[in-house]
């Protein structure tokens, strides 16, 4: 441990606090939370500290210390998230989120409020309302809101000197008529604040406020008023119905995490559900290294997301996993912050777990949408699937195609960083094996290409690819004892799309949804069309020849002249040797050399 680092961690305090780690160039480098300081930061540098990926490349880069001390773990978890939302170290799990999401918002600086789309939150003394991940929806939910509250859909600078005219909105009973005089600042802005319980998912406390103004219109003969009141409630009714999850046996309206995890990268998909309505989708990516490594930082990146986000939590938080998340300290912060009580829970059974299956599923979508056109990733992923020594930047695969022991022929693609690289294909058509061999077939086109390869001092691919079996696998590896750096090998099969990898304990069968599995089909089904074109290709030609073409002397273009000539094979050998070398390209010799061969 450097003398200074060693210095700096003996004069920490034994308190909590927040701790703060820099390199040689001031650059922010780790924020952490702990209960001792003291402890915490020594335990980093010490010979038996924790065995986490990330702890050396980070320790080897610490050029100073710094801690900020607060009055409990509480207090050094909101600094923490705090200084970590500002910051965003290198080395704490960063929320990223490529989406720039739709939110609703409340001109509430205004003296008649207009409920309008925004794709920014700014300081604006709006109110804000989400962001929803449907932009659709968003638009469904705020007409909805405007025929449930009749607010107003102009922008009209209100009020005016004089009162106007009411579009047409206010006739079918769309608008309230604000710019007409028709209510008042104080009662529209009533319908305001029903609105924002609307749209903060709070459908059961505004129903049920409603049904109690409309019993006491009711009560009153006011007849009228209760009738509209009514139409509100089922209109928030109707609002609640769509994309309902059956959540009957759940008692709270959770926002559910839910986590996948590829080589690289791990994915999070928050799903918020409020009455029943699955209200917004959430996804971020960052480094998985760091979410397996960073404890402190999934709680500061649950605390982000909340101060991040403008719905208030719910009354519960479904978690992935109990690891990294102290449940009593995150819920003594969500008490503090929000003033009610929240529970975080970890299912194992039920309603929540198919909820939590959900989540991830969502994030395991959302990984493979992001990695399809990452090909260093998918790579990446290959490589840990099939516990490859190396990333295989450079594939080539082979199949056989033949007919019986007929026409016996292999195909090779070429696919560089996930991409196929056409003029690197090559077609072999096989020479040394009689019979059907497939695996003797398979074994000749590899030591042809490898040979090719070898002989032309040009690189190996990294990998081999080749559609089979262990049998077929076995076959391909055999040519490779020639090499002192051969290349990695491995089969898939078709039955169940197994892969069959010699570093490999045990058969590897991915996913459906595996960005690896559907490179690897890809190469597959290429190298398959591409064998199999060329198989139809010579057998088609072997078709298409006329017996004419067998004969001694007569190419394509002759035996065509003469069949155009003679109609047939038969009339060709009825004329006579005159008749023949008056056709274009023969002469008497070549025309009698024919009729003797045709008669014979």
């Amino acid at each position: 441990m450097d003398n200074t680092i060693a210095e700096s961690i003996r004069r920490f305090p034994q308190s909590p606090g927040v701790y703060i780690m820099k390199d040689q160039a001031g650059r922010l480098l780790y924020i952490g939370k702990a209960q001792n300081l003291k402890a915490r930061v020594r335990s980093y540098f010490s010979q038996g500290r924790e065995n986490r990926l990330q702890i050396p490349h980070l320790v080897r880069k610490v050029a100073s210390l710094e801690w900020i001390a607060t009055n409990n773990e509480t207090e050094a978890l909101i600094l923490e998230a705090n200084l970590i939302r500002k910051h965003k170290p290198d080395y704490n799990i960063d929320l990223k989120d490529d989406k720039h999401y739709p939110y609703l918002k409340i001109t509430a600086a205004e003296h008649f409020p207009r409920l309008v789309v925004s794709r920014r939150v700014v300081d604006d003394s709006a109110e804000y309302f989400g962001p929803y991940t449907d932009a659709a929806a968003v638009r469904n939910v705020m007409d909805f809101a405007k025929k449930i509250f009749k607010l107003r859909n102009c922008s009209r600078r209100l009020p005016a000197g004089k009162p106007g005219r009411p579009c047409i909105n206010h006739s079918i009973d769309r608008c309230s008529g604000p710019c007409g005089g028709k209510i008042s600042e104080e009662r529209y802005r009533e319908n305001i604040s029903l609105c924002i319980q609307f749209l903060k998912g709070r459908h059961a406390t505004l129903t049920a406020l409603l049904k109690k103004r409309m019993e006491e219109a009711s009560a009153s003969l006011d007849f009228e008023s209760a009738a509209a009141l009514r139409d509100q409630i089922n209109l928030i009714h109707n609002a609640s119905k769509r994309q309902r999850v059956d959540l009957k046996t759940v008692r709270s309206d959770p926002d559910v995490f839910g986590v996948y995890e590829t080589g690289l990268k791990a994915f999070l998909c928050i799903l918020s559900f409020r009455q029943g309505l699955l209200l917004s989708k959430r996804h971020f990516a960052f480094d998985s290294r760091l979410w397996n490594s960073d404890d402190s930082g999934r709680e500061a990146m649950l605390l982000r997301y909340y101060q991040d986000t403008l719905f208030d939590p719910p009354s519960e938080i479904i978690l992935p996993c109990s690891r990294g998340f102290n449940r009593p300290l995150l819920e003594a912060w969500l008490h503090r912050q929000y003033g009610k009580h929240i529970r975080l829970t970890v299912p194992q059974k039920g309603i929540k777990k198919d909820l939590l299956a959900m989540a991830e599923k969502n994030a395991r979508l959302y990984a493979i949408q992001k990695t399809e056109d990452n090909d260093d990733a998918i790579l990446a992923g290959l490589k840990e699937a099939l516990h490859l020594p190396r990333i295989p930047r450079t594939i080539e695969a082979f199949d056989i195609s033949n007919l019986g022991d007929k026409y016996s022929v292999a195909g090779m693609v070429h696919f560089c960083g996930g991409a196929p690289d056409k003029s690197l294909y090559r077609r072999f058509k096989i020479k040394s094996v009689e019979g059907q061999n497939d695996f003797a077939m398979l074994m000749e086109a590899v030591t042809r290409r490898l040979s090719r390869l070898h002989a032309e001092g040009k690189a190996f691919p990294d990998l081999l690819l080749i559609d089979g079996g262990k049998g077929q696998l076995r076959a391909a590896l055999l040519p490779l004892d020639a090499y002192t750096n051969p290349p990695m090998v491995v089969a898939i099969a078709k039955k169940e799309e197994t892969l069959f990898s010699p570093y490999a304990s045990d058969p590897v069968q991915l996913p459906s949804t595996h960005p690896a599995r559907k490179l690897i089909e890809r190469i597959r089904d290429e190298v398959h069309r591409w064998a199999v074109s060329y198989h139809r290709n010579l057998r088609g030609k072997q078709f298409k020849r006329s017996s004419l073409e067998d004969r001694l002397g007569i190419g394509k273009k002759k035996a065509s002249d003469l069949l155009k000539h003679f109609g047939s094979i038969h009339r060709i050998t009825e004329a006579s040797a005159e008749d023949i070398a008056a056709v274009k390209g023969f002469s008497l010799s070549s025309a009698r050399k024919l009729l003797d061969q045709l008669k014979s």
